[in-house]
């Protein structure tokens, strides 16, 4: 049943909430199975103070202040907008993704084999969840970082199931002599998860919660975005992270990050040049950043560029961190700002180069994610928005292609 309407109507509504390093996204959705892609009713992004920050926890403590001030808008806002588009203000379903440093995606592969033919059956899958549930809860708690950060399950989602070296949909109770289950665990730092469950309590009361990390949904969406790929990488940059996803065999393998993103580089910058933060950040939105940098001392240049080498270093750093003893993949899809993206596209390109000796294809996300659902005229619009939100664009389109099941 949708959110709004009869169990017959073929509209949903949904609320999108994306909590990203550096700020928190509200929206609401309209997602009509007839079309390709959803429509945004209502959006608000709110900012963490682009500021020098002292600490991870200072910089958590902003986000957290982001995510109630954006959530009292979509309270009074963007219940009123929805009001007066439907008639109705009640939400009862909402999908919350987490983007990293606050959440991790762990994957698990878990095996099963016998020398006679066993029946596939969801008992037996379950059994086996349950053992690495297990599994994942020991290491949780034998790990000093996860402890000290104090890191909690969010949700579990099965992404890959292979009987007899096959991948099967669903447990048919088909006859086998292996099974191998494969199983995406997204994990999140608990005060996060304690003010989303204490803010949704007096906001959104009463309403169906799925959670995601970020990673996570950006894999299941390009996925079904380029389902005859196999083997390819993630990188998810945003204010002030950088998360990798390395995906093989079609499914997500192995994912890190490094606390470093594009506001944590505009902020090196700002105090290189002594310009304001917000300028800094401008630099990285042009097509030729080195262009506006050429206009400072030898001195200041030479230190620029020692803290883009630092932030490739940062990159190769990640790529080396593949989770096993292959090179990250040959094609590479980039999710971040719409108009930083040319930036990063050069030196994502650079660091995976110096990291594997090899060339890789660099795919913009947001871009091809437009250019795939929209028509020309829908794309020149929202390209020509400077403001253009494509984590919401992101987000919808997921709420639009599994909705709040995944």
């Amino acid at each position: 049943m949708g959110l709004l309407g009869s169990k017959n109507s073929h509209h949903n509504y949904g609320a999108i909430i994306d909590i990203g390093s550096g700020s928190v996204l509200v929206a609401i959705v309209a997602s009509d199975k007839f079309k390709p892609h959803p429509e945004i009713i209502w959006s608000k992004r709110e900012y963490a103070p682009l500021k020098q920050i002292q600490s991870i926890s200072e910089s958590a403590k902003n986000v957290m202040a982001s995510l109630l001030s954006a959530l009292m808008l979509l309270d009074s806002e963007g219940r009123a907008v929805l009001q007066k588009k439907t008639g109705k203000s009640k939400l009862l379903q909402t999908q919350i993704t987490i983007a990293a440093p606050w959440s991790y995606t762990i994957t698990k592969n878990i095996s099963y084999h016998h020398e006679e033919p066993f029946s596939v059956s969801n008992e037996l899958i379950e059994e086996l969840l349950r053992t690495a549930h297990k599994k994942i809860k020991e290491e949780l708690e034998a790990n000093e970082r996860a402890n000290s950060l104090g890191l909690s399950i969010i949700s579990r989602k099965i992404i890959g199931l292979i009987a007899n070296g096959y991948p099967i949909k669903l447990a048919t109770n088909q006859k086998a002599k292996t099974l191998q289950i494969i199983e995406a665990n997204a994990i999140a730092q608990e005060y996060l998860v304690n003010a989303i469950n204490d803010i949704k309590e007096k906001v959104l009361p009463d309403t169906h919660v799925s959670l995601y990390s970020f990673i996570l949904l950006f894999y299941y969406l390009m996925r079904d975005f380029s389902p005859e790929l196999n083997d390819y990488c993630l990188v998810d940059i945003t204010y002030e992270a950088t998360e990798l996803g390395v995906v093989r065999n079609g499914t997500l393998n192995y994912s890190t990050h490094t606390p470093f993103g594009s506001f944590s580089l505009a902020r090196e910058i700002a105090s290189v040049l002594k310009v304001p933060l917000e300028e800094a950040f401008g630099y990285l939105k042009q097509e030729d950043p080195e262009i506006f940098f050429s206009n400072y001392s030898a001195t200041q240049q030479k230190e620029i560029k020692e803290i883009i080498t630092n932030y490739q270093n940062h990159l190769v750093d990640l790529f080396h961190e593949t989770g096993d003893s292959l090179a990250i993949p040959k094609k590479i899809f980039l999710h971040g700002n719409l108009y930083t993206e040319t930036f990063f596209k050069k030196h994502v390109a650079e660091s995976a180069k110096l990291a594997t000796k090899g060339s890789h294809a660099i795919y913009t996300a947001s871009t091809e994610l437009v250019a795939k659902f929209y028509t020309k005229e829908e794309k020149d619009l929202l390209l020509a928005d400077q403001t253009q939100d494509t984590a919401m664009l992101i987000s919808a389109q997921f709420f639009h292609t599994k909705g709040t099941d995944g």
